[in-house]
């Protein structure tokens, strides 16, 4: 009777009294011992079904940036090898424009040079010009003032001719007066009327002369007049060809004076271009570097892929042990509820304890990403999370609990779905959904951190009663 006594409180895990260092207190010692241990593999397995957990919501979230960004840098490699290829046939065409153009400016440059010479050429023989007109007008004007002189003397012979013939007049009377005076006189003034009739004949041959003299000396005198004309038409032409001689010598000066500065640009041109020409073709070696980038970085983008897709490979053992470990957990979830085995109410407070501090940390994070609009790791699913496996391992017994922690599967399923949906707009850029979404997190929040402090709350109590929260 008092060993089936001893295994029925064995059995219970009760005191069973008895002597010191008895076999029956040996045996409750280690079943203590063993207990306790059990409870400490229990909270380490939880830990590390939870740390497995988010160390797989890392990795696989860094997976799946990696994979982003090779497909990214994949594709940004393409198109800069795109760009590349059409900027260096563009710099090749540029190049050979330049030579072109280059050839161009040196081609002006030596017209340009040659234009100059023959301007001064032009500019030499209108100065030639000028000072031969000049010296034209000077003539001119002497053979001008020849020509007043000759009038002059014109004027003079007229005179003569006029006086000459006055005289011939004269002499021509008296001639007829001596001739009618010799016939008066009979035989005696016979040999006066031969001399009155002489003087009488060279008085009119002397007026035939005159009057030849006048007309030539009339026609002298109009030639003179005309070339006095001429001359003074031609010194006002001249005059006028000097003017228009100056101004365009004037105009050749400047011309000249801008063919240099011409000259001038064209020459710093022609060393701008040849400066420009160096920094195009530096630009074509750069671009042919670039291009050999392009081709390295398109390789490594491949070689980073082939990383994202060993890590999502190398992410599988991870994915196994953490379902093993959720399964140990459940396992021993179902274990806790022997007598022998049963969880230590201190294991249970702490664990829903860091749950609620592990709720708020997540909640924070989401508030963070709604905020900056940018998605970070965040686990969304309700059985994964570090109150998930807890939760879904145990179930507590005690009447004041179990009614809660049923409660808490909507809620807690609730309050990750809301979670998921806010990263779904954030990704899809829409910032109002998003904040829709974080706050009918926040207030589901509210309801899960109240039941987990009354679950810790009523967790106490019972255990200051000598109870234990898996049993009935």
């Amino acid at each position: 009777m008092r060993y089936v006594k001893m295994l029925n409180k064995l059995s219970k895990m009760e005191p069973v009294g008895g002597k010191a260092g008895s076999a029956e207190e040996l045996i409750q010692k280690r079943l203590y011992a063993g207990r306790e241990n059990f409870n400490t593999v229990v909270s380490d397995v939880f830990s590390s079904v939870m740390k497995i957990s988010a160390l797989d919501l890392t990795m696989s979230d860094s997976a799946d940036k990696v994979e982003e960004i090779s497909g990214s840098l994949k594709h940004v490699a393409g198109a800069i090898a795109d760009t590349t290829k059409a900027t260096t046939e563009n710099m090749n065409e540029v190049v050979d424009a330049h030579e072109s153009f280059t050839e161009t400016i040196t081609q002006v440059s030596v017209a340009a040079a040659d234009i100059m010479e023959d301007m001064k050429k032009s500019g030499e023989e209108l100065e030639h010009i000028v000072v031969t007109s000049q010296e034209t007008i000077r003539n001119s004007d002497e053979m001008k003032k020849d020509m007043e002189q000759l009038m002059t003397v014109i004027k003079g012979m007229n005179e003569v001719i006029q006086g000459i013939n006055s005289i011939s007049g004269q002499t021509n009377m008296l001639a007829l007066n001596a001739s009618i005076e010799a016939a008066r006189a009979g035989e005696a003034g016979k040999g006066f009327a031969v001399v009155a009739d002489q003087i009488r004949s060279l008085a009119e041959e002397t007026k035939l002369l005159t009057a030849t003299m006048d007309g030539f000396v009339a026609k002298i005198e109009e030639a003179s007049r005309m070339s006095c004309e001429s001359l003074d038409k031609t010194v006002e032409e001249l005059g006028e060809m000097r003017q228009n001689l100056n101004t365009v010598f004037a105009n050749n000066a400047r011309n000249e004076e801008g063919v240099n500065k011409i000259t001038d640009a064209i020459t710093t041109i022609a060393a701008s271009s040849q400066e420009i020409f160096s920094a195009v073709t530096g630009v074509q070696d750069q671009m042919g570097k670039l291009n050999d980038d392009c081709a390295m970085l398109h390789e490594q983008a491949q070689e980073l892929h082939g990383v994202s897709s060993d890590l999502k490979k190398n992410l599988a053992p991870v994915k196994e042990i953490e379902a093993e470990l959720d399964e140990s957990a459940k396992l021993m979830g179902n274990m806790v509820e022997d007598t022998f085995y049963m969880l230590d109410n201190r294991v249970f407070i702490s664990t829903v304890q860091n749950a609620i501090i592990a709720h708020q940390n997540w909640l924070t994070s989401l508030a963070g990403m709604v905020e900056n609009m940018e998605v970070s790791p965040l686990q969304t699913n309700d059985t994964k999370c570090a109150f998930g496996h807890f939760y879904y391992a145990i179930s507590p017994k005690h009447p004041a609990i179990a009614g809660i922690w049923e409660g808490l599967a909507d809620k807690h399923q609730k309050f990750h779905t809301h979670g998921q949906n806010a990263v779904d707009a954030i990704k899809r850029g829409n910032s109002a959904l998003a904040a829709d979404a974080y706050k009918q997190a926040e207030e589901i929040s509210v309801e899960l951190i109240a039941d987990f402090m009354n679950i810790v709350k009523e967790a106490e109590t019972i255990d200051a009663a000598g109870g234990n929260v898996v049993s009935e």
